[in-house]
């Protein structure tokens, strides 16, 4: 079931990868490409882990996107993106000081409906919502404490497979000839709990910030 789960996911991205760079844009039909950081932090049952507060740890985001449009300023946008999801804790035990990162990394799939609020312009603002479907390709807990070599732990068969959940967000879409260039700003929120495990946090949901530079034609 893994392996069909990984398969299906690197065809989607595959299919979509190879649409936006060998297609050219037909009426109402845009792709392109995005990139940028995510603040990243979990929700957990109980809300800490061993005492110690969940806090947010950055990461990156990249993927591909198309754009559908549909009536009166709507439109579709379906993506497959690569995020890098978790949270960290701050540790002080004495003179030991560090960090544990859980570093939890998806190919994600939103399908997002958008609005712009303005229909016409070089420079036009947009509102968007969707559901997500998140494929988790791996997770780890990363040991950093001063004085010591780095550890890191796969702890990938803790976390479920797949998880899903809402994304919204704002877009500002600048017109450049024939090229656009996009700025999102978006929160995801983790809606299903991706603990495998009964020992542990009874419950761990993602949520998870982007904010990204994108092109398109």
């Amino acid at each position: 079931m893994k392996n069909l789960v990984k398969g299906l996911t690197v065809i989607a991205a595959l299919v979509l990868l190879l649409v936006v760079t060998t297609t050219p844009s037909i009426a109402g039909v845009k792709f392109g490409v995005k990139g940028g950081i995510t603040l990243a932090n979990i929700k957990s049952v109980p809300d800490t882990f061993e005492g110690y507060k969940w806090e947010t740890k950055m990461g990156l985001v990249g993927g591909v996107f198309a754009e559908v449009g549909l009536a009166k300023g709507f439109s579709l946008q379906p993506e497959v993106l690569y995020v890098q999801k978790g949270a960290k804790i701050s540790v002080s035990e004495g003179e030991i000081t560090g960090t544990v990162k859980a570093n939890i990394d998806y190919v994600e799939i939103p399908v997002l409906l958008k609005y712009n609020l303005i229909s016409s312009g070089l420079t036009i603002p947009s509102i968007y919502a969707g559901p997500y479907f998140g494929f988790n390709t791996s997770a780890k807990m990363v040991i950093s404490a001063t004085g010591y070599p780095e550890e890191s732990e796969d702890i990938k068969e803790d976390i479920k497979d797949t998880e899903f959940g809402l994304t919204f967000g704002l877009g500002l879409t600048q017109k450049l000839g024939v090229m656009k260039v996009t700025l999102d700003a978006r929160y995801d929120l983790g809606l299903s709990n991706i603990a495998e495990v009964a020992e542990g946090p009874e419950s761990i949901k993602t949520r998870t910030w982007l904010f990204m530079v994108g092109v398109c034609f």
